[in-house]
């Protein structure tokens, strides 16, 4: 199997309350599922690289395929067709922003085909970045087809001295190591050190970073527009409303730091530049506070950060601690917490 799963960037495993399912949700073999929210590939996956094409945050690759390392040779030479099969494993790898930034990158008009496993699937994608495309005042545009199927070659059945030599001690050896490999490969996943470590990275995809790096191709755009964030599926604009009771959790769970606050959590900040839609704010906040707005295409080319709510933070009278003051006695929630509790245990009404 040369499916792998990085569980550190998993959105899945930063929250249980994470709703994404988008790996298993186009799995054609539904070859991946959930165990304690931590994602699973089932013995039965065929590596078709679907799940690639739609993880908000590059959870999941294949071993002997790097995307980036194929951008940046097609950049190079002048063939300007994707193939599936042929120069990729299947088109269904690539993320909606992949495609933009080789759309924005490549001197030619680039052209999908498709084998019929991810045909659909990519019309579906090559529709949003040419919608994109058209709000970025670029006339670079991404067609779709669908790719002729290939002749099967049958396939020569092993000479006896190969069968053979299946049997030698050599031969053995390897068989026992391959197969302890696949058994490896098959057990449950759970979190490493390693694993939990790479959460708290909160790290840009490396589709992010290249669209920044295509977007300084597209030059200075003098007139922005606002996209309905229903048209988008990988980067936002939002906002928050009175609601919010400043928990925190928004900020702390999101795994590229698009949302983000002060030492004191006297606010909330969001950049627009740094959010993958994950919708993992959303899932985690109890309120409902958070809300997803229209994106101005102006964040692209001149990103800031910006203040989403502001808090009234003050010292605990107690604990010494800040935290969010919302009239009545200086003290904290956890404090207030602690003396009934205690009154609780002694009596105390």
């Amino acid at each position: 199997m040369k499916l792998n799963i990085d569980l550190g960037n998993c959105v899945k495993v930063f929250s249980k309350n994470s709703s994404c399912t988008n790996c298993a949700d186009i799995c054609p073999e539904n070859a991946i599922n959930y165990i304690e929210n931590i994602p699973q590939v089932l013995p039965n996956c065929t590596d078709c690289g679907l799940c690639l094409g739609v993880c908000p945050t590059e959870t999941i690759s294949l071993k002997d395929f790097d995307i980036l390392e194929f951008v940046f040779g097609f950049l190079e030479i002048e063939d300007s067709i994707v193939k599936c099969q042929s120069n990729v494993p299947c088109a269904g790898v690539f993320h909606v922003e992949h495609l933009v930034s080789l759309a924005l990158l490549k001197e030619q008009q680039i052209e999908l085909e498709c084998c019929e496993l991810c045909h659909q699937e990519s019309i579906k994608k090559v529709k949003e970045v040419n919608f994109f495309l058209q709000k970025l005042k670029s006339d670079k545009q991404i067609s779709v087809n669908l790719a002729k199927p290939q002749e099967e070659k049958e396939e020569q059945p092993n000479n006896r001295r190969d069968f053979l030599k299946n049997f030698s001690l050599k031969g053995a050896i390897k068989s026992k190591i391959e197969f302890e490999k696949e058994v490896e490969e098959q057990e449950v996943k759970t979190l490493s050190s390693q694993d939990s470590a790479n959460i708290r990275k909160k790290e840009l995809p490396n589709k992010r970073k290249l669209l920044y790096m295509a977007l300084k191709r597209v030059g200075k755009v003098i007139e922005f527009e606002l996209i309905e964030e229903e048209n988008l599926s990988f980067i936002s604009q939002k906002s928050i409303n009175q609601a919010c009771d400043n928990c925190s959790m928004c900020y702390r769970v999101c795994p590229t730091g698009a949302l983000q606050s002060d030492k004191r959590g006297s606010k909330i900040e969001f950049d627009a530049l740094s959010c993958v839609k994950c919708r993992l704010c959303h899932d985690v906040c109890e309120p409902d506070a958070i809300n997803l707005e229209s994106f101005n295409t102006k964040s692209l080319f001149e990103p800031k950060i910006e203040e989403l709510i502001k808090f009234d933070v003050i010292r605990c009278n107690d604990c010494g601690n800040f935290f969010t003051y919302q009239g009545g006695e200086p003290t904290c929630h956890r404090c207030k917490l602690e003396e009934e509790e205690a009154k609780e245990l002694w009596g105390i009404q």
